[in-house]
């Protein structure tokens, strides 16, 4: 079996099915690890922003999403076959890599020889699956099982026993032993397993002693069995859990991690892992420096670098970016309403010969004045929509902005800001009006799923034609699509035009998407940063040739 790349201890916690107790586990584990001086880096499988925030509060560094689909730029096929194991994307390699050191910024970030420190490498990784386990797009693209055999992690399995006695031991079998076509006769690895939602301690011992001989037979053994009493209650909405901000200030995480100190095993768990618990216990102190107090969070609000926290920093060793007469700048919206940014985005900006800053929609009166174009990402501007729809100082900024031509993007709640109302619940409430757009949330799904994207031919192009994107190759981009929101359905008024020909996993043509005004573009798509690398490089062009008009 291939071995992790680069090769940390770790695993991958995959469940039986959604509401399995992977996030609840997830979080309990990394707060017990913490509290046992031990470092641990933790990622999410699939786009979800949420669920990564939390593993990013609670370890005080960086999360990553890891998707075997999305990392691909390439066209979608009903005959695309995921990867053998060991065969790892550049993407998802790029990605992983980023995982794989603790690192702390030193000096000022906009002097190009800031320092970027790389402590030793973590102790543990931990990757919290998405769903069931061998749940994913078309021919299990993107399953947490795929991602467990292109990395060579083991997978810890989280089993729902709520309403369960013996079954336990037929649910726990077929997992074990399912052979997915794409494996090609490899199996999934498993490190043990852990049952949730156990009732009482008569259900604890029917439970054992039900998995007792498969556990003896598969050599797969018994880490855990977590009771319903104890477990933590993460409030959800519509888009998933509360975001991060909001629940973990509640959440005791000295319970959390008794919880699970008393009803797992996690010595034995670490030593299967490859863990050497007592490598970094000596430094507990310092360990503890790295984790920011859950009631100190750092603020979203105001232009500054983006959060260490959130997101990745850029490497020393990456290619020096391009000398210009001034800095290529991108602002990020960053605050309450605007949070849904994948952590990888920065440093592949970065890469890509650009610096993020941060402002707020919400609070501030204007973007910072160095940017050469603004991305708005996703987040839940329905919930702040009164509070965005007051700041008529950043609406007016943005208006005058767009007429001087500055590229702006925006991405699903990025989209409907750049929009010119939302209804919620029979109420209108004025966006930036940016875009010649409405929508109005409702009460069940508008569209989940992954999506490819074929970009139009003459976009994302500076307004210069010796600047123009060539032609010779499509611009295909990978992300998903998830949101209530419902846009009207008429057609794009002139002279607004779609950005993307949109497309399912399997290749499905599903609609032409997204509204372009002049410099200004909106999608319900989230783009994957290692899926969209061309895409970027040519958006980012756009705010070159922005930059470049505005210092003639």
């Amino acid at each position: 079996m291939p071995k992790p790349q680069p090769s940390i201890p770790g695993l991958v916690i995959g469940g039986t099915g959604s509401n399995a107790g992977k996030t609840t586990f997830t979080l309990s584990l990394l707060c017990a690890l913490h509290a046992r001086g031990l470092m641990a880096r933790a990622a999410k499988t699939g786009p979800d922003y949420i669920d990564a925030a939390f593993h990013a509060a609670l370890t005080g560094q960086p999360a990553a999403n890891l998707d075997t689909w999305m990392c691909r730029e390439a066209a979608p096929s009903p005959d695309e076959h995921p990867l053998p194991a060991g065969r790892i994307p550049k993407g998802l390699g790029r990605v992983f890599k980023r995982m794989s050191t603790i690192c702390s910024r030193h000096g000022d970030a906009d002097d190009a020889k800031a320092e970027t420190k790389q402590s030793a490498k973590p102790d543990l990784l931990v990757v919290e699956g998405a769903m069931g386990l061998f749940d994913g797009g078309h021919r299990g693209a993107g399953s947490t099982a795929h991602l467990a055999c292109l990395l060579g992690l083991p997978v810890l399995l989280v089993l729902n026993a709520g309403g369960m006695g013996q079954s336990i031991a037929a649910l726990a079998e077929g997992f074990l032993h399912h052979r997915p076509a794409w494996a090609g006769g490899l199996p999934v690895r498993f490190l043990g397993m852990v049952c949730t939602h156990v009732g009482s301690a008569r259900h604890a011992a029917l439970l054992r002693q039900s998995l007792t001989p498969l556990t003896k037979s598969a050599g797969v053994p018994l880490l855990g069995l977590l009771p319903r009493q104890g477990a933590p209650e993460l409030p959800s909405r519509h888009l998933g859990l509360v975001e991060a901000r909001e629940a973990l200030p509640a959440v005791d995480r000295q319970a959390l991690t008794q919880w699970v100190e008393q009803h797992c095993d996690l010595n034995r768990m670490l030593k299967l892992a490859g863990v050497q618990t007592q490598r970094r216990a000596v430094n507990a102190d310092t360990s503890n420096a790295l984790v920011p107090e859950l009631t100190q969070q750092t603020p979203l609000a105001s232009a500054h670098e983006p959060p260490s926290d959130r997101f990745f920093p850029h490497m020393g060793s990456l290619p020096p970016r391009p000398q210009r007469k001034r800095k290529l700048v991108v602002g990020l919206a960053w605050d309450e309403a605007f949070s849904f940014c994948y952590a990888d985005l920065p440093a592949v900006l970065h890469e890509l010969g650009a610096r993020i800053v941060t402002f707020s929609p919400l609070r501030d009166a204007a973007p910072p004045t160095e940017c050469s174009g603004l991305y708005f990402p996703g987040g839940y501007p329905e919930l702040h929509a009164p509070g965005l729809a007051a700041n008529t100082a950043m609406r007016a900024a943005l208006h005058g902005l767009a007429a001087q031509g500055m590229p702006m993007y925006g991405e699903c709640g990025g989209y409907i800001y750049l929009m010119q109302s939302v209804q919620i619940a029979g109420q209108g409430h004025a966006m930036s009006g940016l875009l010649p757009r409405n929508c109005a949330l409702g009460a069940s799904k508008a569209a989940l799923g992954y999506r490819a994207a074929q970009a139009a031919p003459d976009w994302p192009a500076p307004t210069c034609p010796t600047l123009k994107r060539p032609n010779a190759r499509p611009l295909w981009v990978r992300g998903h699509e998830f949101h209530y929101a419902q846009e009207e359905e008429i057609p794009l008024p002139t002279p607004c035009r779609p950005l993307w020909k949109l497309y399912d996993s399997q290749g499905r043509f599903l609609r032409d998407e997204g509204c372009r005004l002049g410099s200004v573009a909106g999608s319900w798509l989230h783009c994957y940063p290692e899926g969209s690398r061309r895409f970027w490089r040519a958006w980012l062009r756009t705010c070159a040739a922005y930059l470049s008009d505005t210092c003639l």
